[in-house]
């Protein structure tokens, strides 16, 4: 039996969502908890990785089981042994083709970032960017060149899966009281591409670079390499959309 979970988790205190040896992982304490529940050694498939610091308001997980109960029932199961910075949202039987990560057809970031006073309170949930002020038309515009299937090779870190080709279908960029939230939606992004991609942009909107800047960095594929890397505290993955 397959089962689809819907989980939310602050990042604060993760070294990301991969288990690691020695290391305090999403993925380790829900197999934990799973073990707890079942008596089984289960792994679970995400929908992708998260690394340390960033947080989620909609990951899916999947995993196969022989312990038959209830398909809501998981949720009060495994939240009772999980603890209070990780939430099951929902669960489901799904069908054995479902995969969380290969099923996926798109999924939605956020960023969020404050210009105000710096908040104590906010600092692991909102970055406190310390620079002054930034121009939200100009991040506007760039953020337009993003948009359409691009290799993203100068955004992002190569690692075992290989291709850096992704599709983002939106880009926008909205300010409310000093609050900039950028929101990404695309049919998959690479390790630190979000990061990447939203550094470059702030440095457009901080007026230290320009728009001509990051279109020759996309443009070369890899050859030239983004610096500006955005910092994992104010980092969701919002939403992952399946058929």
């Amino acid at each position: 039996m397959r089962i689809k979970c819907i989980v939310s988790y602050d990042g604060s205190l993760f070294y990301g969502w991969q288990k690691q040896p020695g290391l305090r992982t999403v993925q380790q304490e829900i197999e934990t908890a799973l073990t707890k529940i079942t008596k089984e050694n289960i792994s679970i498939h995400s929908s992708g990785r998260t690394d340390a610091k960033v947080h989620a308001s909609h990951q899916v997980f999947h995993f196969d089981t022989d312990f038959n109960i209830a398909q809501k029932q998981w949720i009060q199961a495994l939240n009772h042994f999980l603890p209070e910075d990780i939430y099951i949202k929902d669960s489901e039987i799904v069908s054995n083709d479902f995969h969380s990560r290969y099923s996926a057809k798109k999924k939605e970031y956020h960023y969020l970032l404050s210009v105000n006073q710096y908040n104590p309170l906010q600092r692991n949930y909102i970055y406190q960017y310390p620079y002054g002020s930034l121009d939200l038309e100009e991040m506007r515009k760039v953020a337009q060149i993003f948009i359409g299937k691009y290799d993203f090779a100068s955004f992002c870190v190569y690692d075992q899966y290989g291709l850096t080709t992704r599709t983002i279908y939106d880009f926008r960029i909205e300010e409310n009281n000093g609050i900039f939230t950028f929101i990404l939606i695309g049919d998959g992004f690479r390790r630190y591409m979000v990061r990447h991609i939203v550094g470059g942009v702030i440095q457009v909107g901080a007026h230290r670079k320009n728009i001509d800047f990051l279109k020759e960095l996309l443009d070369s594929k890899g050859k030239k390499k983004c610096l500006f890397k955005a910092e994992p505290q104010g980092l969701y993955l919002e939403h992952v959309y399946y058929k």
